[in-house]
């Protein structure tokens, strides 16, 4: 007999974005709000927040991963609560990675990092037609949220 276990990371949605405010060739601006969140989640906003850039430069053709945080602030210790702003400004594009700067504001606290995507063609263990309509719907409801 099998054993299922269910994990949980105290959020009640996996995506970490309310709304998408603004979006041009090199920046995306988007909205979070957080009530007594962990700071980690900060991060997980800002990945997000880039990654979804990275698809949309790429108009959801590939899937987009993160690859690495390069260098970023040390995160707050107390939890966040309020409206969180994020900006991912691009700073470099290839056929493969994009790499951002991006800055997350929420109430007296300020998060900056350099972030690193990387990106690859739909396959076997990812399914093009679900995933690209997926993103470039959820891309959408986010913008008309």
């Amino acid at each position: 007999m099998h054993t299922h276990r269910t994990i949980t990371f105290d959020v009640e949605r996996f995506i970490m974005l309310d709304a998408i405010t603004d979006c041009t060739a090199t920046v995306l601006t988007a909205e979070k709000h957080f009530a007594n969140a962990p700071a980690y989640l900060a991060l997980e906003a800002m990945a997000q927040t880039g990654g979804m850039h990275f698809r949309h430069c790429m108009k959801f053709s590939r899937h987009a991963f993160l690859l690495s945080i390069q260098d970023t602030s040390v995160l707050p210790s107390m939890p966040l609560s309020g409206l969180a702003k994020t900006t991912v400004t691009q700073t470099a594009q290839t056929d493969s990675t994009a790499a951002y700067t991006i800055q997350l504001s929420c109430a007296d606290v300020l998060i900056e990092g350099a972030f690193l995507f990387g990106c690859t063609d739909y396959g076997a263990q990812f399914s093009q037609s679900a995933l690209t309509t997926h993103y470039r719907e959820l891309f959408q409801c986010l913008q008309n949220a």
